[in-house]
């Protein structure tokens, strides 16, 4: 970097408390929430969780959810669950375009539902890991328990 742009570059300012409040109430905004809804829910969950929860951990849970509700992006990490698989075998799979099985597998990727791996010429994917395999087989286990 030159020394002109080094001079030019403005320290960081470390977050205050309300800088951190700001971030909180910037993601209930995101989440349809008010400050209090936030505050609740977070609350509820650490609870439920037995540690402390944040609202950025309650929104990528709330992400991880969107995701898996659509049942394309479900099909995906179901055959993601038996092996890992290229995005080909994927979209052939699920009857899909190429294109759009890499959009879904990206969004799936972000969020660390699924994970991908080169070998050779091709990206295979398969699950990140087994916490979200017992969500999937948990959920199944639900909807068809008696």
């Amino acid at each position: 970097m030159s020394e002109s742009k080094a001079k030019s570059r403005k320290p960081v300012p470390p977050i205050e408390a309300d800088d951190a409040a700001c971030v909180e109430c910037d993601t209930a905004a995101r989440l349809g929430l008010s400050s209090e809804q936030g505050e609740a829910v977070t609350r509820d969950a650490s609870r439920a969780m037995g540690h402390d929860l944040s609202l950025p951990d309650i929104e990528a849970a709330a992400k991880i959810f969107s995701l898996l509700g659509d049942a394309g992006r479900l099909q995906l990490v179901l055959r993601c669950m038996e092996k890992p698989q290229t995005v080909s075998e994927l979209a052939e799979a699920a009857n899909m375009s190429q294109s759009l099985c890499s959009h879904h597998l990206r969004h799936l990727r972000d969020q660390r539902i699924l994970t991908s791996e080169r070998r050779g010429r091709h990206i295979f994917y398969q699950i990140d890991d087994d916490h979200i395999s017992h969500v999937v087989r948990d959920t199944f286990a639900h909807v068809t328990h008696d």
